[in-house]
């Protein structure tokens, strides 16, 4: 069986799963206006790699770090830093654990250009002291067309984001093809369907022991 990930970044490699990346990402300049933030919130693994040079302003003293999922946190624990993350990853489930943990906090969102903001918004409706900066952004491949015959003999493909879906569908899809297509999450999921596809949400995607069993079982 071909399974194929789609995630433009090869920090997590589960065996048995070849990663094929659509997108790549390109570091933004950015300038942080403060250095007195409780809180730091890192939406995704590039978002904490590309904030690695300013990495020491976590180490502080009482200082909350947050992560939109684990894969995040464990990028996070590879330079010496806790956080807290849901169990699910994504806006919601972490808006959940914040809505405890807001009064008298300063918050620093580190993202991506154009990534979600939600998170940033329930904080300002909240009356919470926020800000965001975006380290990175994501840039489309110069060619695709030698990444379509890698594709036609999957089995299975899967989508961590919804760019990654629309790469796909443009740059890649082709009809007629017995391929079963996979989302990382409800809003990945519901961003496929509404272009006409239909597929299957992953409910271990973050699990390297029950990813490919997961896969097999919906085949």
């Amino acid at each position: 069986m071909i399974i194929i990930d789609t995630k433009a970044s090869d920090y997590k490699i589960i065996d048995g799963i070849t990663n094929i990346p659509l997108y790549d990402f390109k570091p933004l300049k950015y300038k942080i206006r403060n250095t007195d933030y409780t809180d730091f919130i890192f939406q995704s693994t590039q978002a904490v790699l590309k904030f690695s040079n300013h990495i020491n302003l976590l180490k502080k003293k009482n200082i909350r770090v947050y992560a939109m999922g684990h894969t995040t946190s464990e990028v996070l624990s590879s330079f010496d830093i806790k956080s807290i993350s849901p169990d699910k990853p994504g806006s919601r489930h972490l808006i959940n654990i914040l809505k405890e943990n807001i009064d008298n906090r300063k918050f620093l969102i580190v993202k991506g250009s154009g990534g979600l903001n939600d998170i940033n918004k329930f904080l300002k409706e909240s009356d919470v002291l926020s800000e965001e900066i975006n380290v990175y952004e994501r840039i489309e491949l110069k060619d695709y067309k030698a990444l379509k015959n890698k594709f036609k003999s999957a089995d299975a493909i899967i989508f961590p984001s919804v760019y990654a879906i629309e790469i796909f569908l443009r740059e890649i899809y082709t009809k007629n093809t017995n391929t079963k297509l996979f989302c990382a999450s409800d809003r990945i999921l519901q961003e496929l369907n509404k272009r006409g596809q239909s597929g299957f949400i992953l409910d271990n995607y973050f699990s390297s022991n029950d990813l490919i069993k997961e896969i097999k079982g919906s085949i």
